[in-house]
């Protein structure tokens, strides 16, 4: 772990009691697994803000998360620090950045896929990070599955080494849980990506982020070809997850006419990031019926070849 990163994980922690004293804000990302649920086994160096209400419509959720970003930043601009807030969300998010002496954090709120499937619930810091920062918090954070879940959309998408990594450590600690599992595929039906294409699309390289984005975050070193080796079991195991009514509801959903009963979260359908993926193949389908039926046939097809 390299001093810059210690550095911005040290201005994180003191920043993030300010970030979380709304009731509307919960964290989710690489932080809290690694500093909140798993032993630190790497650095994380942003904090990713759910917005757990999903019953306010977008411009009513910009409005009040913007108006506590604003108190966030007037808050720490009163401890002195530097804060800037873009006056415009950036794609999905809303972020604001922090500078301190020797570090910089970014705070990102996402506002499309705003709500949670599983309760939200205080975590304190784990002992590791409270002995190496010498502080110790507890922050509002999203129920472990529901974080793997999330965290397995943005491995299977993005295909990054840090969030390989962080599948890594939930293989060696938890395995495949139905309940992870669950949450996946609410996270998947809510993505901006078609299904098929986070399911089945192509392996990425993970050596151009390996050096400048994941080495020196982490407690162990890790070798490219032990990620590359999860992201391989990542990529062949997942989709053998998922049971019948997975696959039956991942179907129905892309056909714009999802068998909501097939899943185990109530909210499920109210969620604003799923009723907009819906809004988007409803309009697809209007503009190019051709392109509307791959969404199904392509997903049909990679399930035939599991």
């Amino acid at each position: 772990m390299t001093d810059e990163y210690i550095a911005t994980v040290r201005l994180l922690l003191d920043i993030a009691p300010t970030v979380f004293r709304s009731s509307l804000f919960a964290m989710k990302g690489g932080t809290a697994l690694n500093l909140f649920v798993q032993d630190m086994p790497r650095l994380s160096v942003d904090i990713d803000v759910v917005f757990v209400d999903h019953a306010p419509d977008r411009e009513a959720a910009l409005a009040a998360i913007g108006a506590e970003l604003r108190n966030v930043q007037q808050a720490l601009q009163d401890r002195g620090l530097v804060v800037r807030l873009p006056g415009n969300a950036q794609g999905d998010e809303v972020r604001l950045s922090v500078y301190g002496p020797d570090a910089q954090v970014k705070v990102e709120v996402n506002f499309v896929f705003r709500g949670t499937v599983l309760p939200v619930h205080a975590q304190p810091l784990v002992l590791s990070a409270q002995d190496l920062f010498t502080t110790n918090v507890s922050l509002p954070v999203l129920a472990p599955a529901e974080l793997y879940g999330s965290k397995l959309v943005a491995a299977m998408d993005r295909q990054h080494p840090r969030d390989i990594f962080d599948v890594m450590h939930m293989l060696q600690r938890f395995g495949w849980t139905a309940e992870v599992v669950d949450c996946f595929v609410a996270y998947l039906a809510g993505h901006n990506r078609p299904v098929h294409e986070v399911l089945f699309g192509p392996a990425k390289s993970l050596e151009p982020a390996f050096t400048n984005e994941f080495v020196g975050m982490t407690r162990d070193d890790v070798p490219l070809t032990i990620l590359t080796g999860t992201q391989t079991r990542l990529r062949h195991e997942l989709p053998r997850q998922l049971a019948p009514r997975h696959r039956d509801f991942l179907l129905s959903l892309v056909r714009g006419a999802p068998d909501w009963p097939l899943m185990p979260f109530e909210q499920l359908q109210a969620l604003p990031a799923i009723r907009w993926k819906l809004q988007n193949l409803a309009t697809l389908k209007k503009r190019n019926a051709a392109r509307f039926g791959e969404q199904e046939s392509l997903l049909a097809r990679g399930f035939a070849t599991l």
